[in-house]
């Protein structure tokens, strides 16, 4: 006698509501600590942690999933890589060969001298950046700060070739100011040096060995929801800083309280810190930047 009732079908991964595949997923790639760091090369171990803190016997990721089948592959790649930060130190082939799912999934980012190093890399990463990860909202970019002064006067023209219907990224300026520890620190020398630097007065003699800031300033991506500039330098090139941004006209930057940056709070060794934001309706008083809004 044949049953009436319909056969039960089996529930597979793909089947549960997402929370609980989302949950099921966190445990297989979200162990590590944050940011990840993405390619070849040697981990540096975050503050307050040694080398001997470092367990390498845990993988980063947990692939087998990734081998089930195309459906739950792609379902877990996209997870693993927008659930987590990464930072990409040295290995630029290698992010750059990542698959399609990979890179579109990828939201927090960090990179560092690797991507200001002159060469016919430089177009591939970033255009890797602009054209195959449309998810990355936070961009941490974060070389020698003597690039990054180099950079900051081309900021307006960054900001000026995006027309004005589309959304802009916001940009923020995190400085960690190094402790004075020792006599022969000269913050008037730290001083001269930055102004020089925020002035291009040595023109490409300031980035030799860097690809031109201008450049670089030019191709980040505009899609993204923010890209924090990291700074660390003394306490004379902060002066210096203020002073450049209250003499020019066409750079926006107003200093806040809050933390507005990705990368990460105290640095040992770094105990001031001082964030600016871009805010291109700002304006200055005799204190330093404020905006309209605060007027």
């Amino acid at each position: 006698m044949t049953s009436t009732h319909p056969a039960q079908r089996r529930l597979g991964l793909l089947d549960l509501p997402p929370e609980v595949r989302h949950k099921i997923y966190r445990y297989l790639f979200c162990h590590k600590p944050l940011p990840i760091t993405l390619g070849s090369g040697d981990r540096i171990p975050q503050i307050n942690e040694t080398w001997l803190d470092v367990d390498e016997t845990e993988p980063t990721f947990y692939t087998e999933i990734f081998r089930v089948n195309k459906a739950i592959s792609c379902d877990a790649l996209q997870f693993a890589y927008s659930a987590n930060s990464f930072r990409l130190f040295t290995d630029l082939h290698s992010f750059c060969r990542l698959g399609a799912t990979a890179l579109a999934s990828i939201r927090t980012l960090a990179i560092f001298n690797n991507c200001w190093k002159p060469g016919g890399h430089i177009s591939v990463i970033w255009d890797t950046f602009n054209q195959r990860c449309p998810s990355l909202e936070y961009l941490i970019v974060q070389p020698s700060s003597h690039i990054l002064l180099q950079a900051i006067p081309h900021l307006k023209d960054f900001f000026a070739s995006i027309p004005q219907n589309e959304p802009r990224p916001r940009l923020v300026l995190d400085i960690h100011v190094w402790d004075r520890h020792f006599s022969f620190d000269i913050p008037d020398r730290e001083h001269k040096k930055a102004l020089e630097e925020l002035h291009g007065t040595w023109g490409a003699a300031g980035w030799r060995g860097f690809a031109d800031p201008e450049e670089i300033v030019m191709r980040m991506p505009r899609h993204v929801k923010q890209i924090d500039f990291v700074l660390e330098m003394g306490p004379g090139a902060v002066q210096a800083l203020n002073e450049f941004l209250h003499e020019s006209p066409n750079v926006f930057f107003v200093e806040t309280d809050e933390q507005l940056s990705y990368s990460g709070h105290q640095r040992e060794g770094r105990r001031a810190h001082h964030c600016y934001y871009w805010e291109e309706r700002a304006v200055w008083n005799d204190f330093g930047p404020i905006s309209l809004a605060e007027k």
